[in-house]
C-alpha cells in the first residue's frame, strides 16, 4: 500500500512522486543544519574539558546529552516524514513527545540548579541570561505543546516541531565566537537567521507565507525586543536577585593584609594568554585580555572571588609554600592556570 501524504496545497501525493517536489527535503536539510550549529558552538568549551583544562558538571553532560537527543530525533523524524514512512513516523512521535517533555524539564531545571548552586549578586548579568532562558524554555514549551496537538494537521505540525526545535538553538548561537556582534540583539538576529529558509520554503511550497511562520516569527521578535529593552535592567536583576537570595549563601569576605595578598598578585597562563590578578588603588583586580577588568574580593589567604559575578578563585601553593596556579570555579564550569610569571 503507498503511503499518502498531504501536499501543501490540498492536494494527495503519493510517495512515489513526492520525493520529486522541489524542496521536499527541506525539513532534513533543517535538521542536518542544526548539529552543525551546536559543534560550532559548544566545540571549545568541550575541549577545554578533554584537555584537562577545565571540567564540566555532571548536569551539564546530562543536559548536553538529552538536547543531542532531540536534534537526532528531529533528524529521523525528517527523514521519516520525507521518505513517506508515516507509519513508523507516529510510533517514534510517541516517543519524540516524553522526550520533548524531558527537554523541557532540562531547560528549567538547568536553570534553577545553576542559580541555587551558587551565589550571584544582583549586579551579575546571570539575571540577564536569565530572561533568555525563561525564553527559550517558555516557547519551546508552547511550540512543542501546540505541535504535538497539530499533529494531524501535517503542514502546521511540522512548522511548529521546527519552531521548537530552533528556539533552543538559543545556546548553541550565542556561543558561536566567530560571529561579529556583542549586543543580545545581533546574537538575537542571527538566531533569527534560522527562519529565513522557512519563509522562503514557504513561498516556494505555497506561494505565500503559512500563516504559522508569520505568527512564530511574531512571537519570536516580541519576546526578543521585550529582553532586549530590559537588558541590564536594575529593577529586573533586584526583582530576579531577591526572589533567589533566600536559598544561597552570600561568599565569606575579609580583609587581607599586605603580606597575605602580595603572593597571590601576578600572572597566569602563559604568553599568548594569561589573566592578571593586580591591585589598583586600593583595590584587587582580575585583568583578561580584551576584556573590562573585574573587581575582586578577599575570602581567605588562598581564596579571592568577583565580586559581582558567581566565580571564585582558589590559589595552589607547590611544597615550598608558593603559588603554583589559579583554580577559576564557576557554575558548571571550573579552569586552571599555571602561574605565567
Amino acid at each position: 500500500m503507498i503511503q499518502q501524504l498531504e501536499s501543501t496545497s490540498g492536494h494527495t501525493l503519493t510517495s512515489s512522486n513526492v520525493s520529486k517536489r522541489p524542496m521536499h527535503y527541506f525539513f532534513v536539510y533543517m535538521a542536518c543544519l542544526f548539529p552543525v550549529l551546536v559543534l560550532l558552538g559548544f566545540t571549545p568549551s568541550y575541549m577545554m574539558v578533554y584537555s584537562g583544562a577545565a571540567q564540566l558538571h555532571w548536569f551539564a553532560h546530562v543536559h548536553g546529552a538529552i538536547m543531542s537527543s532531540w536534534l537526532i530525533v528531529f533528524l529521523v523524524q525528517s527523514v521519516l516524514a520525507a521518505k513517506g514512512n508515516l507509519k513508523f513516523h507516529r510510533k517514534l512521535g510517541l516517543f519524540a513527545a516524553g522526550l520533548g517533555v524531558l527537554v523541557w524539564l532540562c531547560m528549567v531545571t538547568a536553570s534553577i540548579r545553576g542559580r541555587a548552586a551558587y551565589y550571584f549578586p544582583p549586579e551579575d548579568d546571570v539575571w540577564d541570561i536569565l530572561l533568555i532562558e525563561l525564553y527559550a524554555s517558555s516557547l519551546f514549551a508552547v511550540f512543542f505543546t501546540w505541535g504535538m496537538l497539530a499533529r494531524k494537521n501535517a503542514a502546521a505540525h511540522k512548522r511548529l516541531v521546527l519552531l521548537a526545535t530552533i528556539i533552543i538553538m538559543t545556546a548553541a548561537v550565542d556561543r558561536i565566537r566567530f560571529l561579529p556582534g556583542a549586543t543580545q540583539m545581533s546574537r538575537f538576529i542571527y538566531l533569527d537567521m534560522l527562519l529565513i529558509p522557512l519563509f522562503i520554503y514557504d513561498i516556494v511550497t505555497l506561494k505565500r507565507i503559512h500563516k504559522i511562520t508569520v505568527l512564530g516569527a511574531l512571537i519570536f521578535v516580541i519576546l526578543q525586543i521585550s529582553i532586549t529593552l530590559a537588558w541590564g535592567s536594575l529593577a529586573w536583576h533586584k526583582f530576579a536577585f531577591g526572589f533567589w537570595k533566600p536559598f544561597v549563601t552570600a561568599p565569606v569576605e575579609v580583609v587581607l593584609t599586605d603580606v597575605e595578598l602580595a603572593p597571590l598578585l601576578g600572572e597566569y597562563g602563559d604568553s599568548n594568554w594569561h589573566v592578571s590578578i593586580k591591585r589598583i588603588d586600593g583595590k584587587i583586580y582580575m585583568q583578561m585580555p580584551g576584556i573590562p577588568k573585574k573587581e575582586l574580593r578577599e575570602s581567605s589567604p588562598t581564596e579571592l572571588f568577583v565580586r559581582a559575578m558567581a566565580w571564585k578563585i582558589e590559589f595552589i601553593k607547590n611544597k615550598e609554600g608558593k603559588i603554583i596556579k589559579m583554580i577559576n570555579i564557576q557554575p558548571n564550569l571550573t579552569w586552571e592556570l599555571s602561574r605565567y610569571r
